[in-house]
């Protein structure tokens, strides 16, 4: 199982990031340029955090899942076409909450609820805000291009 603390460590450091990036999509001549770099960071940190409170019951706000799922599939387009069928599966395995071991009677998933409530408020926050909006449409822009 995956330490919980990595998770949170990831997404604290991450959050600052994407709050203060002032575009790391960046829009040349026809609006057609991006950083994969910040497509392939921020996916796996908001679906592991998505997937977490679906498993945890924790809320979180329909705007913010759906800015996360087209992040996400922004980014597995990505995984796809960088690395094949098998880097996309490395990325949703990567993202799938731990398994709990029925001898702990829930023990494991209360902790990990836990360690994530607040990590998945500040994800929710996070998408719900301007710069969550703006994230959302470089990831748009990204998938378009990587359609072509």
């Amino acid at each position: 199982m995956r330490k919980p603390t990595l998770g949170l460590l990831a997404f604290l450091l991450l959050l600052p990031a994407l709050a203060g990036c002032s575009r790391i999509f960046s829009g040349r001549s026809g609006g057609g340029a991006y950083d994969l770099s910040e497509l392939t960071v921020s996916a796996p940190v908001f679906g592991e955090i998505i997937r977490a409170a679906a498993v945890c019951g924790v809320p979180v706000s329909l705007t913010a899942q759906d800015r996360a799922a087209r992040i996400e599939n922004a980014a597995l387009l990505a995984f796809a076409q960088q690395g094949g069928e098998a880097a996309r599966n490395q990325y949703l395995a990567s993202v799938q909450p731990p398994s709990f071991n029925p001898s702990q009677r829930g023990r494991d998933r209360s902790a990990f609820c836990g360690q994530k409530r607040v990590d998945v408020e500040r994800a929710d926050n996070f998408l719900n805000s301007e710069e969550g909006g703006a994230l959302t449409q470089r990831a748009e822009a990204a998938r378009a291009a990587l359609s072509r």
